[in-house]
């Protein structure tokens, strides 16, 4: 009888350890614990391939800000983006970029598709760029930049022109999404790439990915999808620039 007994309490003693042991084998050094991160402690928990996108000094971007888009070029070819009228059209459309580096152009602030409490712009994410500049109360909605139809009287050429609208989930808003890419080691200096990601609208078509270059039509200097892209840097806006 006591033998019985005694393994009884033996049996019962090993069944109430086993959650318990079960339990703790889940948790080895091999099971990552991911912490959220802010822009504060980017420092300390790096997102691998999604670095910040940096102005000429040396200063990450930061969401709503203004900053002037500058060619990387000096001199002749240089010079900042701005926003004008191209054609008969009831709002300024046409996003060009000034032949001489002495005119920084016009503003524009950037908004990300991050879901993260981040409040930078990073490399290789999708952006919405817009010209941050005062419009009649007609255009007031017509800032935001996307790539146009094909043009055909270029041959096809797709413009990067304004009238976009931010947002991420329908087929009507996929051509408004921008990528920064960087393109030197040493200098912040960047491309534009119209590369939408799958994810911003699941059922529409894939896009060709291809650099924003510029172009000459009809006299004007413009951005368009090229397979020349348009280096560039990032200047953040002063009033004295205005």
């Amino acid at each position: 009888m006591k033998s019985f007994i005694f393994g009884f309490l033996l049996l019962s003693t090993t069944l109430s350890l086993l959650p318990f042991v079960v339990f703790s084998s889940s948790f080895t050094s091999t099971n990552h614990i991911v912490l959220p991160t802010t822009t504060d402690d980017d420092k300390v928990f790096p997102i691998p391939g999604f670095s910040e996108v940096l102005d000429i000094n040396g200063e990450p971007l930061h969401v709503g800000e203004e900053y002037h888009i500058i060619s990387a070029i000096r001199g002749a070819g240089g010079g900042g983006v701005y926003l004008t009228y191209v054609g008969n059209t009831k709002c300024p459309n046409g996003v060009l970029q000034h032949g001489r580096d002495t005119r920084p152009g016009m503003p524009v602030k950037f908004v990300t598709t991050h879901s993260r409490p981040f409040n930078v712009v990073r490399e290789n994410t999708d952006i919405n760029i817009m010209f941050s500049v005062s419009t009649s109360r007609l255009c007031v909605n017509e800032t935001v930049w996307k790539v146009g139809d094909p043009d055909l009287t270029t041959r096809g050429t797709r413009f990067v022109v304004t009238g976009g609208t931010l947002g991420n989930s329908r087929p009507e808003t996929t051509n408004n999404w921008f990528k920064i890419e960087k393109v030197t080691k040493q200098a912040p200096f960047y491309k534009l790439r119209y590369c939408p990601d799958k994810f911003l609208c699941p059922e529409c078509h894939p896009v060709d990915c291809l650099d924003v270059g510029v172009t000459d039509h009809f006299g004007y200097r413009r951005l368009a999808l090229t397979k020349q892209p348009f280096m560039v840097f990032f200047r953040k806006f002063q009033k004295t620039d205005g």
